[in-house]
């Protein structure tokens, strides 16, 4: 069938190829966002976080006495608040990196962590206390804050789930999550993963294993997470002495300290 268009006659076929034609060019707006979205590397997660540590690592540059490490801060802090405006890294680009399209489901087992951007640490300890008197107190969640520095509170909110509070630099905001106990044996082991919505993904597990009888445990931590901000972020807390792995370490020092010190006021 034909019709007339200005004083041009077409057929339903010419009509229905050129509306189509018209479907596949892209618009100017579609072109900027396609070009925009091209440009990022940085997801949405750690964009936030990126946010996060680079407001508090200005204010931290800030802080008297002013050093060449407060210069270095305030570097750092401008490369991440850039970051986590803009959703660009151009150290990412350098390294052939792209988080900006990667789903928040992957999992690693159970755990909800990117398996291609995900660190494991691992950390153990010798105490003198029983498996028994160690699991009954890191079972109770509300307990952990005494021993682990940057655990502002933990609290139940039943008997699997609980709520974290995480202090981060000094002058940044902290960080909150809800995790979940994923696998139990009493007096054996505890492990969790953080729930959907996490801003920073992981999941771990402490494991107590006699030594000697009962009068010596062997604790071992093992902690595998994507790292706030990304590998930049992780590069970035080690140069500032703020490594998980060295947090660990400590903390698990602070439980041995506090563990054995109890057993030695309660003879």
């Amino acid at each position: 069938m034909a019709h007339m268009r200005g004083g041009v006659r077409t057929t339903t076929s010419e009509r229905q190829g050129k509306s189509e034609r018209q479907m596949r060019s892209p618009s100017p707006a579609d072109e900027q966002q396609h070009a925009q979205d091209t440009f990022k590397n940085v997801g949405r997660k750690e964009r936030l976080v990126s946010g996060l540590i680079g407001g508090g690592l200005l204010l931290h540059s800030l802080r008297p006495p002013i050093s060449g490490l407060s210069a270095l801060k305030a570097v750092l802090g401008i490369a991440l608040m850039q970051r986590s405006v803009t959703g660009h890294c151009a150290a990412y680009d350098l390294l052939g990196m792209n988080r900006h399209d990667q789903s928040d489901t992957s999992s690693i087992g159970r755990a909800k962590v990117h398996s291609n951007q995900a660190l494991k640490i691992e950390r153990s300890i010798t105490i003198r206390r029983s498996a028994k008197d160690l699991y009954a107190f890191w079972r109770q969640l509300d307990n952990l804050p005494t021993i682990m520095s940057q655990v502002r509170s933990v609290t139940p909110l039943d008997d699997r789930r609980s709520h974290w509070v995480i202090n981060t630099l000094a002058g940044a905001p902290t960080l909150e999550w809800d995790a979940e106990i994923i696998h139990e044996i009493e007096n054996e082991r505890i492990g969790w993963k953080t729930l959907d919505g996490a801003t920073v993904e992981h999941a771990g597990s402490v494991r107590f294993k006699p030594l000697d009888g009962e009068s010596q445990t062997q604790v071992t931590v093992t902690l595998q997470y994507d790292p706030p901000a990304g590998a930049i972020g992780a590069a970035i807390a080690d140069l500032l002495g703020q490594e998980p792995g060295q947090k660990i370490a400590r903390d698990l020092e602070r439980f041995k300290d506090a563990m054995e010190s109890q057993a030695t006021a309660s003879r």
